[in-house]
């Protein structure tokens, strides 16, 4: 008997119902070989230095920068070659004042060697190597703890799991990692229908729709456990959609959801469990049809596959993503580059970062995992390309499935904002640039908001929004370690932070000029952890650091911090959004 369709409703009913009855995801440990396209349930605090060690970033010989200091192309410095460091073995040598030792990039720097003289610009003879061009302190050499420091927050909860986060797990020595996860049970209807791979018989067609919605899921970064094709009968279909409630967080079934005699899921559905629409004013996808078996949320999807596809993108995957925190992107992405790119004049793969409709470089080389971290993909730059003019639109090809970041966020390092960002903001991106590099990131346009530390100083088309006072001063596990400062083992800032000339200051402020680093860190939870563990003496925080990490605090300096924004902007509702709960966060202080 046919039945006429319920009343329709519009597709924003349909979505607001179905997302108000969104399917709920669990929990799980999964292997990092398997966590590509999940979302990751966990905030990830970096357990190691990366690299764990001062190493070579170029072939050539290790040695103390001040004995190069004369050397000249016509008058080379001669050193003793003590020996070679290969890769991946330990130091067994020392360099002492007039030797050198041959390294490759990424060997690890021997003790005594502050810099590195490529091989271009010496030639050894016998055991002397013949120096043709000085260096000066730390040239060719990356410091451990240069690229991700001990204690460093890198990832995010809500973060997809895309290529460069696989990587920067892998690089911190992650085995294993915790996801979201959400199962989603997917079965086609009718008798019509047979699998792939089976000889065909008359008047039967190969089943589409389940391998489609199954690879559609499985993009939506879910499960998909697939229940074959239900046939056209009243108990079977009962019993397996039953199952699939009980087994899944959602269920999805495509075909003989119409009003036709021969259609019976939604009278399966009205025996089972409770349907709450049937029939979207939607061409395709009139017969589409939601409701409850249990707890567990139903959607019936139109048996062509196009139908189904398009009812899918609209309505069950928003519902999936939401559950797991994600909205759906392609894989490539068009902009304007932010500023201009000289390109090396061969074919390249230049790593880009994405911020709205501007495309700007991230790429800080192959070997650095921040480079991963900030990129969401690459653009291609041919053979014969040497300039790329600011403005200029180009296709971005992206690191597989991901969400582009609501807001950009660059500048110093704050606990507010970590907390801010972890708590309410997932995707928001965080770049802890320093003040200097995040205002020109704004000026650019690639920053949504940046982060001062100091002076407010404005340039033209830039405001400030909110500022706050925030306590700098010396943290120690124990109050004794703050007296010989200059004997003890203390975690340095990252150069381009004003977290480094203020603590100088306050150094020389206290009689020390001459400060010895053990390590180097780029945020506040960094230099907290590393002296929590005992892996350096001392260190230099906001007070919000040092309480977080039971540490003692001895107060030095206050710190006005800054939050400045374009003032040409148009209106953004995630930036209000992000201002209005910044603004609450500092109220609430």
């Amino acid at each position: 008997m046919r039945k006429e369709f319920r009343s329709l409703i519009s597709l924003d009913e349909a979505r607001s119902i179905v997302l108000s009855h969104a399917p709920r995801s669990h929990v799980v440990a999964v292997p990092l070989s398997q966590a590509r396209g999940a979302v990751l349930a966990e905030k990830v605090i970096s357990s190691v230095d990366v690299p764990g060690f001062h190493r070579a970033s170029m072939d050539g010989f290790a040695v103390d920068a001040k004995d190069t200091f004369n050397a000249r192309e016509d008058m080379p410095v001669a050193l003793k070659l003590k020996g070679t460091i290969p890769m991946g073995m330990p130091s067994d040598v020392h360099v002492a004042e007039g030797e050198a030792v041959e390294v490759s990039t990424g060997s690890m720097m021997p003790p005594g060697a502050n810099a590195v003289v490529m091989i271009e610009y010496s030639q050894s003879e016998g055991d002397l190597v013949q120096i043709r061009r000085a260096v000066h302190p730390g040239e060719n050499v990356q410091l451990a703890g240069s690229d991700i420091s001990f204690g460093e927050t890198v990832l995010f909860p809500g973060t997809r799991l895309a290529v460069r986060e696989i990587g920067v797990l892998a690089a911190l020595g992650r085995e294993t990692v915790r996801v979201r996860c959400l199962k989603a049970g997917v079965a086609s209807t009718g008798n019509e229908l047979v699998a792939p791979g089976t000889p065909l018989g008359p008047g039967q067609i190969y089943d589409i729709n389940a391998y489609a919605v199954a690879a559609a899921v499985q993009e939506c970064g879910a499960t998909a456990m697939t229940y074959g094709i239900l046939p056209d009968c009243r108990e079977e279909m009962s019993k397996t959609m039953q199952k699939m409630a009980y087994e899944c967080d959602i269920v999805l079934v495509s075909g003989s959801t119409s009003a036709g005699a021969g259609d019976m899921v939604y009278q399966v559905l009205d025996e089972i469990g409770e349907t709450i629409f049937h029939g979207v004013n939607l061409k395709p996808g009139k017969p589409t049809i939601f409701g409850m078996i249990d707890e567990t949320p139903c959607l019936g999807l139109p048996g062509y596959p196009v139908s189904a596809l398009t009812v899918f993108e609209l309505l069950a995957a928003p519902a999936i993503c939401n559950a797991l925190g994600l909205r759906r992107q392609g894989h490539h992405a068009k902009g304007k580059l932010a500023s201009h790119i000289r390109s090396e004049g061969r074919r390249q793969m230049m790593a880009v970062g994405i911020s709205g409709d501007l495309i700007y470089p991230v790429d800080k080389g192959s070997g650095s995992i921040t480079t991963l971290a900030w990129a969401d993909g690459v653009i291609e730059i041919p053979s014969d390309v040497e300039y790329l003019e600011k403005g200029e639109m180009v296709d971005v090809r992206l690191f597989g499935e991901q969400d582009a970041p609501d807001l950009v966020v660059a500048g110093e390092n704050t606990v507010l904002l970590d907390w801010l960002i972890e708590n309410q903001f997932p995707r928001v991106r965080l770049m802890n640039t320093g003040s200097a590099r995040g205002r020109i990131l704004l000026e650019d346009g690639i920053a949504d908001m940046v982060c001062v530390s100091g002076a407010a100083e404005l340039s033209e088309g830039v405001t400030t929004i909110m500022s706050y006072s925030r306590e700098l001063g010396l943290i120690s596990k124990d109050s004794s370690a703050l007296q010989n400062i200059e004997e003890k083992r203390i975690v340095g800032w990252h150069k381009d932070s004003n977290m480094r000339l203020q603590f100088e200051n306050a150094l020389i402020a206290m009689g020390i000029t001459n400060p010895t680093y053990s390590r180097y860190a780029k945020t506040h939870s960094s230099v907290a952890a590393a002296v929590a563990m005992g892996m350096a003496d001392l260190g230099f925080v906001e007070r919000d650091a040092a309480k977080q990490a039971g540490l003692c605090f001895l107060s030095l300096v206050q710190d006005d911090i800054h939050f400045l924004i374009r003032s040409d902007i148009p209106e953004n509702p995630r930036l209000i959004s992000f201002i209005s709960s910044l603004q609450r966060a500092l109220a609430g202080r």
